[in-house]
């Protein structure tokens, strides 16, 4: 099987990073806590005049402060991916990737995010449209809605909760990655599933 990790709010803890940077750059306090942010549109929630104004705050003036000076979603996480990553290669069975929707100035963000942490994942691809997070895997693991929304028949979606994601539908859905890498039966019951679809014969 080839898995799709994103990153947002299942390796990389985001939405705390960039409520912290937002405060800092416009010294003001937001009084948000991040169970309040329900919708990835952040511009719902802080005092950006527009998407576009968003957009430039997130990609072009602060990337590496949002997005490569996060810190990673639960402690010591990126030891117990890594270690997590020596297994699957040893079990030659399944493939594995990061694959994370960025652009602009958090692109080179995020390979800091990933190098300061020391993650050894050998794959890594970058994607603008969510439709792409599934090119070439079966299985994907994301808190991102879209991506949860865009999937294919005959694929696995496994949706790590986050306050922004409640509504979406997957086909499995856990709290943490942390329940994927460390409890075998869990991961083999996910990997192991067959997506049936059905097909309507007219009459």
């Amino acid at each position: 099987m080839r898995i799709g990790i994103t990153l947002d709010e299942v390796l990389r803890d985001t939405l705390t990073q960039f409520l912290y940077t937002y405060e800092k750059y416009y010294e003001v306090d937001t009084g948000l806590k991040i169970d309040d942010i329900t919708s990835r549109n952040l511009s719902e929630f802080v005092d950006f005049q527009s998407v576009d104004d968003m957009n430039r705050f997130l990609y072009i003036e602060a990337p590496l402060e949002v997005f490569g000076h996060a810190d990673q979603k639960h402690e010591n996480l990126m030891t117990k991916f890594n270690n997590f990553l020596m297994d699957i290669k040893d079990e030659e069975e399944h493939e594995l990737e990061i694959v994370s929707r960025e652009v602009h100035g958090s692109i080179p963000a995020t390979l800091f995010f990933l190098s300061k942490l020391s993650c050894r994942v050998e794959k890594i691809r970058f994607v603008q449209d969510h439709k792409d997070y599934w090119d070439g895997i079966d299985v994907l693991i994301t808190a991102d809605p879209k991506a949860l929304d865009a999937k294919p028949d005959n694929k696995i979606s496994v949706k790590i909760n986050a306050p922004y994601n409640g509504e979406n539908i997957s086909d499995f859905e856990l709290d943490s990655i942390v329940e994927f890498m460390m409890d075998e039966s869990l991961r083999e019951k996910i990997l192991n599933t067959k997506i049936t679809t059905y097909e309507n014969i007219e009459d």
